[in-house]
C-alpha cells in the first residue's frame, strides 16, 4: 500500500461545509435546550453519566483493539524470535561441529599427505634402485656373454681347424692349416683363462689342453728335425699325431659347457628380465595409486580448507546475528512487559471509573434522591433558564479567546469551534465538538506513528537487504575472479604439458631414428665384414692351391744354396722347384689372422648392437613413462579446467541473480524514499503542531468549562 502524507485536518476549502454543519447542529441544539426545560436537572446529569459512561466503555474497546494488536504483535514477534534464536543456537552448534570435524579432516589429510609423499618418494627410491641393480646385472650379462661367445668361437674355430687336418700320412701339415692352428692357439689360452674353463673339464685334460696351447707342433708328427731325401720320399707329408683327436674331444667338451652355459645365462638373463618387468609394473601401478591418492587427498584438503574458512565466516555472522535476536527478543519482552502491566493498570483504573459511575447513577436514580431532587427544582430551572440564554458579550469574549488560542495553535479546526462557540446559546456543543476533535487529533497521531514505524521497518529491512546483497556481489565477484585467476594458471598449465609432450614424442621419435640408423650401419658392417672374410678365404684358396696340387709342404722352408769359396766351382741349387714356401707362409698366416679379427669384429658387433638395442629399449621406456605422466597430468589437468570453468558458470548465475535482486531492492528503495519522505521532513512538524493544536483545544475546552461554571454560580 502506498504511504502518503496525510493531509490537514480542515483545509480552507473545507471551511463553508463545517460552518453549515455547525449551524445545523446548533438548530438541534435549540431543540435540545427546549426540552431540557421540561426535564429535571437530575435526569441530565443521569443522562450525560450514562453517555459518559457509554463513551468509555467505547474507549476501553477501542483500546483494547489496540491492546489486542500490540499483544498479537509481541507474541508473534517473540515467538519469532525464539525460533530463530533456537535455529540459530542449533545452526551456530552445527557448525562449530562441522568446524571440529573439519580441523581433524585436515589433520588427518595432512599426515595422510605427508605418509603418502614418503611413500611416493621411498616407491621412486626402490625402482631408482631396481633400475640400477638391473643395468649392473644387464652389463654382466652383456660382459659374461660376450666372452662367452668369444671362447665359444675360439673353440669352433678350434675343432674346424683339428678336424680338417686330417687323419692320414700326410707328412708335414699343410700351410693352411698350420697358419689357422697358430691362429687358434691364441684364442684357446684366452678360453683357459675363463673360470668356466677349469669347471668343465678335468685337471689331466686341462693340462693336455694346455701343453697343446704352449707347444702345438707337439701334436703334430714329423717335425723332430732335418729330413733325408729318403725320408721325405718315403713319407712326403708326415704322420698326424694321434694327440690332437684327445684335443678335439676335450675342446668339444668344453664348447658344450661353454654353450650350455651360455643357454643357461640367457634363460636366467629373460627370467631376471621378466621379474624386473613385473617388479617395474607392480612399482609403477603402486605409484600411480599413491600418485592419485596423493591428489585426490590435496584435492579433498584444499576443498575442506576452504569450507573450513567459509563455515568460520559463517558461524561469526550467525552468532553476530543470534546475539542482535537475542538482545531484541529480551527488549521486546520487557517492553511487551511493561505494556501489559500499564494495561492491566489502564484497565483496573476504567473498571473502578465505572462502578463509580454505575453508583452514581443508583445514587441520583433512588426515589427518594428523586424526591428530594424534585423539591429543589426550582432552582435547577433558574440554572437551566440562565444557562440557555449566554449574552452576547460572553459569546463575543469566548470567540476573541477561542481565536487566540486558533492563531497561536495555528489550528484551522480550534477557529472553526471559535466561531461554532460565537454562533451557540451555549457551549455544551462546543464542549463536546472540542473531544470529538481532540479524538480525531489522537487517532491521525496513532495513523502517523503507525506509518512511521512502517517506513522505518521497511527502510531498515531495505537498507540491510541491500548490504547483504552487495556483500554476496562482491564475495561472488572475488570468487569469479579467483575461479578466472585459477583458469588461466590451468590453461597454461594444460599448455606447458603439450608443449612437453610433443617434445617427448620427438624425443622418442628421434630416438628411434638414431637406433634405425645404429641398426642399418650394423647390419652394412656385418655384410662388409662377411664379404671381406669370403674374399680372403678365396685368396687363401688360391694362394694355397700350387702347394696342395704339387704336393709341396709349405711349412718345409727351401734352403739357400750353400757353396765353397775355395771350390773349383760355383754355387748352383740342385732338385725340383718347390715355390716360395717361406714367403706363402708368411702371407697365409696374415691372412688367416685378418680373417679371425674379420670375425671377431662380427661378433663384437653383434654383442655392441645387442647392447645398444637394450639401451635404446631402456631409453624408450623411461621417455615412454614420462610421456603417459605427462599424458595422465593433461587429462588430469583438463578435468580441473572443466570444474573450473562449471563453477565460473555457477558463480555468475549468482552474480547475475545477485544484481538483479540488488536492482529491485534499488527500486523499492526509491519507492520507499518517495512515499516515506514525509517522516523525515514532516513528522516532527506535525507532532509539534498536532500537540499545540490539541493543547488549545483543551485551554478551550477548560475555559469553556469555566464560563459554564462562573453562570451556574452566578445563578446559585
Amino acid at each position: 500500500s502506498s504511504l502518503a502524507l496525510p493531509h490537514a485536518r480542515v483545509s480552507s476549502s473545507e471551511m463553508k461545509p463545517v460552518a453549515m454543519r455547525l449551524l445545523v447542529l446548533l438548530a438541534c441544539s435549540s431543540l435540545v435546550q427546549a426540552a431540557f426545560l421540561v426535564e429535571s436537572p437530575v435526569t441530565r446529569v443521569v443522562s450525560l453519566l450514562s453517555e459518559l459512561k457509554t463513551k468509555i466503555q467505547a474507549d476501553g474497546a477501542s483500546e483494547q483493539k489496540s491492546y489486542d494488536k500490540f499483544a498479537c504483535w509481541c507474541e508473534e514477534t517473540l515467538q519469532r524470535k525464539a525460533s530463530a534464536i533456537s535455529e540459530g543456537k542449533d545452526g551456530v552448534e552445527k557448525m562449530q561441529n562441522t568446524v571440529l570435524s573439519l580441523k581433524g579432516d585436515l589433520g588427518s589429510h595432512g599426515a595422510d599427505i605427508g605418509q603418502l609423499k614418503k611413500d611416493i618418494a621411498a616407491n621412486i627410491e626402490s625402482q631408482r634402485q631396481a633400475e640400477e641393480v638391473r643395468s649392473k646385472e644387464r652389463s654382466e650379462y652383456g660382459e659374461e656373454k660376450t666372452e662367452a661367445e668369444q671362447c665359444i668361437g675360439a673353440l669352433e674355430s678350434a675343432i674346424t681347424v683339428l678336424q680338417g687336418s686330417g687323419s692320414g700320412k700326410k707328412g708335414f701339415l699343410e700351410t693352411l692349416q698350420e697358419a689357422k692352428l697358430l691362429s687358434v692357439v691364441a684364442g684357446i689360452r684366452r678360453v683357459l683363462g675363463q673360470p668356466a674353463a677349469s669347471r668343465s673339464i678335468a685337471d689331466l685334460d686341462m693340462q693336455v689342453v694346455k701343453r697343446f696351447t704352449d707347444r702345438p707342433e707337439d701334436f703334430i708328427g714329423g717335425q723332430t728335425g732335418a729330413l733325408s731325401a729318403a725320408q721325405i720320399s718315403n713319407n712326403p707329408f708326415g704322420d698326424y699325431a694321434p694327440q690332437s683327436t684327445k684335443v678335439q674331444g676335450i675342446l668339444k667338451n668344453m664348447y658344450d659347457n661353454f654353450a650350455s652355459d651360455l643357454e643357461s645365462a640367457n634363460v636366467d638373463e629373460a627370467q631376471r628380465q621378466k621379474a624386473f618387468q613385473q617388479l617395474m609394473e607392480t612399482k609403477k601401478t603402486e605409484l600411480e595409486t599413491l600418485q592419485r591418492t596423493l591428489e585426490s587427498q590435496s584435492m579433498s584438503e584444499a576443498e575442506k580448507t576452504k569450507l573450513l574458512a567459509d563455515t568460520r565466516e559463517s558461524l561469526d555472522k550467525s552468532k553476530e546475528q543470534l546475539a542482535a535476536d537475542e538482545q531484541l527478543f529480551a527488549a521486546t519482552k520487557l517492553s511487551c512487559k511493561g505494556k501489559a502491566g500499564e494495561w492491566a493498570e489502564r484497565s483496573r483504573l476504567r473498571t473502578q471509573e465505572l462502578q463509580g459511575i454505575d453508583r452514581a447513577v443508583e445514587i441520583l436514580s433512588d426515589p427518594d434522591a428523586v424526591k428530594t431532587f424534585k423539591n429543589a427544582s426550582t432552582t435547577l430551572l433558574q440554572l437551566k433558564s440562565r444557562r440557555r440564554s449566554v449574552s452576547a458579550n460572553d459569546r463575543s469574549r469566548v470567540f476573541q479567546h477561542l481565536s487566540a488560542l486558533a492563531t497561536k495553535a495555528h489550528s484551522l479546526g480550534l477557529a472553526s469551534i471559535a466561531s461554532a462557540a460565537f454562533t451557540a446559546g451555549h457551549f455544551d456543543y462546543v464542549i463536546e465538538a472540542i473531544d470529538k476533535l481532540i479524538t480525531e487529533l489522537r487517532e491521525e497521531e496513532q495513523e502517523d506513528i503507525t506509518h512511521r514505524d512502517l517506513c522505518q521497518g521497511k527502510t531498515n529491512k531495505n537498507k540491510n537487504d541491500m548490504a547483504d546483497l552487495v556483500h554476496d556481489e562482491t564475495k561472488a565477484s572475488a570468487e569469479a575472479a579467483r575461479l578466472g585467476v585459477l583458469r588461466g594458471e590451468l590453461t597454461q598449465k594444460i599448455s606447458l604439458l603439450e608443449s612437453a609432450i610433443n617434445s617427448t614424442k620427438a624425443a622418442m621419435s628421434e630416438r628411434a631414428s638414431v637406433r634405425v640408423d645404429e641398426r642399418s650401419a650394423f647390419e652394412q658392417a656385418v655384410k662388409d665384414d662377411r664379404d671381406a672374410v669370403a674374399l680372403i678365404e678365396e685368396a687363401i684358396t688360391a694362394l694355397s692351391q700350387f702347394f696342395k696340387s704339387n704336393g709341396i709342404p709349405i711349412s718345409l722352408a727351401q734352403e739357400d744354396p750353400k757353396y765353397d769359396p775355395d771350390a773349383n766351382s760355383g754355387p748352383n741349387w740342385q732338385g725340383s722347384y718347390g715355390g716360395t714356401q717361406s714367403e706363402s707362409k708368411g702371407i697365409l698366416s696374415t691372412l688367416a689372422m685378418i680373417k679371425e679379427d674379420l670375425e671377431k669384429e662380427i661378433q663384437t658387433g653383434r654383442s655392441e648392437d645387442t647392447a645398444a638395442q637394450l639401451a635404446y629399449e631402456e631409453d624408450r621406456a623411461t621417455l615412454k613413462k614420462s610421456l603417459d605422466a605427462q599424458i595422465a597430468s593433461k587429462v588430469s589437468t583438463k578435468g580441473e579446467l572443466a570444474e573450473v570453468d562449471a563453477q565460473m558458470v555457477d558463480i555468475g548465475n549468482v552474480i547475475e541473480q545477485k544484481q538483479a535482486d540488488l536492482a529491485a531492492e534499488g527500486e523499492l528503495k526509491s519507492s520507499l524514499e518517495m512515499d516515506c519522505a514525509w517522516v523525515d521532513s514532516h513528522f516532527d512538524s506535525r507532532r509539534r503542531k498536532r500537540k499545540a493544536e490539541m493543547q488549545g483545544l483543551l485551554e478551550a475546552k477548560d475555559y469553556l468549562a469555566s464560563i459554564d461554571l462562573g453562570d451556574m454560580n452566578t445563578v446559585l
